[in-house]
């Protein structure tokens, strides 16, 4: 019915926090079928006890049910929640119906445990004050296993003080996963985001938007933006201005190409370049690139070591393409593209077409 082989993998998982819980889930429920299909049979064959054996016998169809519902519609917050209740009742109706054996009493703890860990600190909470709320009852009231007052205070406040510690634990869990995932999330983008601009930097760009697009069959543009004369930027303005200026013309590429485009990508390619892909390849991509050049000189940066123009200008290699290129290919060209920019007057693009 289920795989056993994975029903007790209980590893970590940095996505998904929740992902073993229907293991725990599982395991409880086959245990619980297990123990009250065994004591079903001890009640009526040997103790007697039919009144137990009923209850028992009533929980352990109930369990049963779960499972096959559960394995039938995969319904996930269902069948924690059901498990939540049967483990409820069970675990209720053992301290009241069983005579007064220590075995009664280990079910009281263990619902605390379990309810946290399959339901989370909010309803675990809830579930867990009723619990608390009629074994204390129960108990006050001499039903149970413990019905003098020693026994009643002793039950009490050990149940109460270990479901307080299950509940620190979950908390203190839950949120050093969440400390995990920050850290996690942030290293994730220090891997495929360049620090300065927060543009996709040339890891991402080999290792996910060339891999991914490797079947796209349609044609594609890719080009290399250069800051015109940027190292006389630098010996100028200095290098805080320099990031200054990087930062705003690689804002102004992703904004400029991203606009009508979801299927574009701006990597950083190192220092003053910067590369494009615009996968949805037509005339308003061509003029997206022009619009982009544009968009930088109109931004006015001065830039006096800049002739003729006296601000920050930038020149751009483009080539349309497909995948059936090598993309070293496609690099080579825009690269030559760029070079012809930057000799024909800089602050304009080069177009060169391998489709």
């Amino acid at each position: 019915m289920f795989k056993i082989k994975n029903l007790f993998d209980f590893g970590f998982n940095v996505i998904n926090e929740n992902y073993n819980i229907i293991h725990l889930a599982l395991i409880t429920n086959i245990l619980m079928l297990f123990i009250l299909g065994l004591f079903t049979i001890l009640n009526i064959f040997s103790i007697h006890n039919y009144t137990l054996a009923f209850v028992e016998f009533f929980f352990c169809i109930t369990t049963f049910l779960n499972l096959y519902f559960f394995q039938k519609n995969k319904k996930k917050e269902k069948f924690l929640l059901n498990t939540t209740i049967i483990l409820f009742g069970t675990s209720i109706g053992f301290y009241i119906y069983i005579d007064k054996t220590l075995f009664s009493a280990v079910w009281l703890f263990f619902f605390p445990l379990i309810v946290f860990l399959l339901n989370g600190l909010e309803v675990g909470r809830r579930f867990a004050l009723l619990y608390l709320f009629i074994i204390i009852i129960y108990t006050y009231f001499g039903v149970g296993v413990y019905t003098d007052w020693l026994g009643f205070l002793r039950i009490s406040l050990s149940l109460i003080l270990f479901t307080y510690f299950v509940y620190l634990f979950e908390k203190s869990r839950k949120e050093a996963f969440g400390k995990i995932i920050t850290l996690m999330q942030h290293l994730e983008h220090l891997s495929k985001r360049d620090e300065l601009t927060s543009l996709y930097n040339r890891h991402y760009m080999n290792e996910h938007i060339l891999k991914e697009y490797s079947s796209y069959t349609k044609p594609f543009i890719f080009c290399i933006t250069d800051i015109d004369n940027f190292k006389l930027y630098n010996d100028i303005y200095g290098h805080q201005m320099g990031d200054k200026t990087l930062r705003t013309i690689a804002q102004i590429k992703q904004n400029t190409l991203q606009e009508k485009n979801k299927d574009c990508f701006v990597i950083r390619l190192g220092g003053e370049e910067f590369g494009g892909f615009l996968f949805e390849c037509n005339n308003d991509s061509k003029s997206k690139i022009n619009e982009f050049i544009q968009k930088v000189y109109n931004e006015q940066i001065p830039h006096i070591g800049n002739e003729p123009y006296k601000v920050c200008t930038v020149s751009v290699g483009a080539v349309i393409c497909d995948t059936n290129t090598e993309f070293s290919k496609i690099y080579q060209l825009a690269d030559k593209a760029l070079y012809l920019a930057k000799r024909n007057g800089k602050n304009r693009v080069i177009f060169k077409n391998l489709v």
